[in-house]
């Protein structure tokens, strides 16, 4: 239970402007799942610069034969990358049902090659949703386990999977 108070008082600063901390809340458990799993993305995503080419945005990273460029995105840009990306995931693993926002947002932070390859898609797959050590698995960096990372894999448990 005490994790999840951690949980909701991180939600609170992600929803921001709000006047007080039950209206910050209130505000954020209102939103759709989509809407949450965008502003989750957008608090633990960077706004890259260009010397971060060839990844723009909050995270995109740019293809081949895409027509963006080196240069700095405005939030607002940033943010119809973002959408533009999370949708395209969730319809790719819409046959996951209700696990596909799930699956979107790791994706969006880890890559579709990596899910595709790993346990916790074989036990989605086979019925098993016991997955939280699976999924909380995807928080290293550079071989070590990142608090960062670590957070954001439980708040979107937390928000977008229901066992």
């Amino acid at each position: 239970m005490r994790w999840l108070l951690s949980i909701m008082a991180l939600l609170t600063i992600l929803v921001g402007n709000a006047s007080n901390t039950h209206k910050r809340q209130s505000s954020l458990l209102k939103l759709e799942p989509f809407e949450q799993a965008c502003v989750l993305i957008r608090h633990y995503e960077t706004l890259h610069t260009p010397r971060h080419w060839p990844t723009i945005a909050y995270g995109h990273v740019v293809k081949a034969g895409e027509k963006y460029q080196k240069r700095q995105y405005t939030h607002a840009e940033a943010d119809r990358i973002l959408r533009k990306d999370l949708s395209t995931l969730c319809a790719y693993y819409r046959t996951y049902g209700r696990d596909s926002l799930l699956l979107a947002c790791l994706a969006y932070n880890v890559g579709s090659g990596r899910i595709q390859k790993s346990t916790l898609l074989k036990k989605l797959r086979s019925g098993n949703r016991n997955i939280h050590k699976e999924y909380v698995s995807f928080c290293r960096y550079k071989g070590k386990i990142h608090k960062q990372l670590y957070r954001r894999r439980i708040m979107e448990l937390t928000l977008f999977f229901d066992d």
